[in-house]
C-alpha cells in the first residue's frame, strides 16, 4: 500500500486498524520510536503552518518502510475514536463544531458500519465489540461506568466502555457482555425452580453460584475474578467446565481454560473510581489507566518495569499521570491532547 497524502489527504486503500495498546506490538524500543515517529508527524501535518514541503518529506518518510504505514495508520486510528473511519471523514467530524459536529459524527458511524459489512474488518475484535456496543441494550462510554438493578435483584456494574444485553425468560436469566468488563452481585432467583444467573461473552459462559464476581472480555479472551461465593465456566467450543473458588480468577477462550490465579477485591476498586496497583508494573498500570480516557497512553520500554502500589482516583487521569512523574524516575510528554507516553528521564 503506497500513500501519497497527508491529515486530510486520500489514501489508496481504507485500512482499519484498532488503536494501538499502552505498549505497542512487540514492546520493543524500535516499534516505540516508528510510533513516536508517526504521531510527531500527525502533529507537524495537523499544524497550520504545515506546507506542501513538509507532506512531501512526510511521503518519503511513511513510504520508506511498511512498519511507518502501520504506524502512521495506528495514530489515525486513534485520532478517530470512532473505531471504523477513515482518516478524511474524521478529521472533519473532529474539527466541526456543535450540532454539526454531533451530527456528522452520528451520520459517519452509520456510513462506517454500512461499509464495514463483508469487510474483513468485521474479523477483528474491535470493530467486532464496536458494532455489537452500537446495538446493545446498557452500555458506558470512556471513562463511565453505571449500575443497573435488575428485575431479580440482580446488581451490575459496567465498567469503561462497556456494554451488555440482558434476557431474561421463565427458564433462564442471561446477562451478554459484548465489551468490556462487569461486576455482578447475584441475587436469588424468586421462581420455582430457580432460574440459573449466566453471564455470557464470545468465548463461553460464566454461571454464577449465588455470588460476586466480575467478567472482562478482551482481544486475548475473557476472565472471570470471584470476590464470593463460586462460578462456573463452560466454554464456547468445548465441553469442559471449571470451577473458579472466591478469592480466585481465571482466563479463558472458546476451547481452553487458564490455571486459577490468586485475586481479590483491587480488581473491582473500578466500582469506586479507584486503581489500585498492588506491585503493578508500570506498563501493565498505564494499559488500565488507559482504558479510562481517550487517545493513546504509551510507555517507553526502558520504564516498563518499575512497579506501583497505591489507591489512584480515576476521576482525573491526568492528575494520576503527574502523580506518576513526581513519584517515578519519568517524564510525561504530551504531544497532543490524546497522545501521551511516559518515558524515562
Amino acid at each position: 500500500m503506497r500513500i501519497t497524502g497527508g491529515v486530510g489527504g486520500m489514501i489508496d486503500k481504507g485500512v482499519y486498524l484498532p488503536p494501538p495498546r499502552a505498549n505497542p506490538p512487540g514492546s520493543g524500543a524500535k516499534d516505540f520510536s516508528v510510533l513516536q515517529e508517526a504521531a510527531e508527524w500527525f502533529a507537524v501535518l495537523r499544524s497550520e503552518k504545515a506546507n506542501a514541503y513538509d507532506h512531501r518529506r512526510w511521503a518519503v518518510w511513511i513510504n520508506a518502510t511498511p512498519l511507518h504505514a502501520e504506524a502512521w495508520s495506528r495514530v489515525e486510528a486513534v485520532n478517530q475514536q470512532f473505531g471504523l473511519l477513515s482518516a478524511v471523514p474524521a478529521h472533519a467530524a473532529l474539527s466541526a463544531p456543535g450540532r454539526q459536529r454531533r451530527t456528522l459524527v452520528k451520520s459517519l458511524v452509520a456510513l462506517c458500519v454500512m461499509v464495514a459489512v463483508g469487510d474483513t474488518a468485521l474479523d477483528t475484535y474491535s470493530a467486532r465489540t464496536y458494532l455489537a456496543s452500537m446495538k446493545a441494550q446498557y452500555r458506558t462510554y470512556i471513562g463511565r461506568t453505571r449500575k443497573l438493578t435488575l428485575e431479580d435483584g440482580t446488581v451490575v456494574w459496567l465498567n469503561t466502555d462497556s456494554a451488555v444485553d440482558v434476557y431474561y425468560t421463565g427458564s433462564t436469566r442471561q446477562i451478554r457482555l459484548r465489551a468490556g468488563e462487569i461486576l455482578v452481585q447475584s441475587a436469588h432467583d424468586t421462581q420455582i425452580p430457580a432460574r440459573p444467573l449466566e453471564v455470557s461473552t464470545p468465548d463461553g459462559q460464566v454461571r454464577a453460584l449465588g455470588t460476586r464476581f466480575t467478567v472482562r472480555y478482551q482481544e486475548t479472551g475473557s476472565a472471570v475474578a470471584v470476590f464470593e461465593g463460586a462460578v462456573e465456566i463452560s466454554l464456547a467450543k468445548s465441553n469442559a467446565i471449571q470451577l473458579a473458588q472466591a478469592g480466585f480468577a481465571r482466563d479463558f477462550g472458546v476451547s481452553w481454560i487458564g490455571a486459577s490465579r490468586v485475586s481479590d477485591e483491587s480488581r473491582a476498586a473500578w466500582v469506586n473510581a479507584l486503581l489500585t496497583p498492588d506491585n503493578m508494573r508500570l506498563d501493565d498500570f498505564l494499559a488500565e489507566l488507559g482504558r479510562y480516557r481517550h487517545g493513546y497512553l504509551g510507555c517507553a520500554p526502558e520504564v516498563a518495569y518499575l512497579r506501583l502500589v497505591g489507591v489512584y482516583p480515576l476521576a482525573d487521569t491526568d492528575r494520576i499521570l503527574t502523580t506518576l512523574a513526581a513519584t517515578l524516575p519519568v517524564h510525561i510528554r504530551r504531544r497532543s491532547s490524546w497522545w501521551v507516553t511516559v518515558e524515562a528521564l
